[in-house]
């Protein structure tokens, strides 16, 4: 497949920091996050769906006369299932943020294997806080954040890092 570097990353960025970037986006090819989104969202779509028929099905029978609503037909249940769709993918986007994050973190680690720059990798994740927070409350990076907070990230790296350390260190001549 192909992966693609934005000019920011390759004209800010230092050598270590897109080698980490490329390994994380292999990862996410290698780890098949496409087709495994592919069916995990087609699996929330239908049941998206089947909860807002229920809902619709509910709030007619409770209201539906006092509404002139005469069924799930009728055009004048838009703005109910606006209403309703819009509830229900509020209350879906932790879970839906969760599951991102979870792909992003994955590979992150995929790319640490693969780049074996954890110095970069932290470089690259102080520049994204340029634009995102680095340093979530664990609520808020749980509602809000689909993608690693730059202090997970980082500390991922440097954890990576100490559990690696043979790798950066000369090898003793005996």
């Amino acid at each position: 497949m192909r992966i693609t570097l934005n000019d920011n990353l390759l004209r800010r960025g230092s050598l270590e920091e897109i080698q980490s970037v490329m390994g994380h986006e292999m990862g996410h090819y290698v780890l098949h996050h496409i087709a495994k989104d592919i069916l995990y969202f087609s699996v929330v779509i239908v049941i998206f769906f089947a909860f807002l028929h229920w809902s619709l099905e509910r709030a007619l029978a409770r209201w539906g006369e006092r509404w002139k609503i005469r069924g799930i037909g009728d055009s004048a249940i838009v703005p109910l299932v606006f209403l309703i769709g819009t509830l229900l993918g509020f209350v879906y986007t932790p879970f839906f943020n969760t599951h991102i994050r979870t792909n992003e973190h994955e590979a992150d680690m995929y790319g640490l294997n693969a780049s074996r720059q954890p110095d970069g990798f932290a470089q690259g994740a102080i520049h994204l806080g340029e634009y995102r927070k680095m340093s979530p409350s664990p609520v808020e990076e749980w509602i809000f954040f689909d993608h690693p907070s730059g202090r997970n990230r980082i500390h991922d790296a440097m954890r990576w890092k100490a559990e690696n350390l043979q790798l950066f260190t000369p090898k003793s001549e005996h």
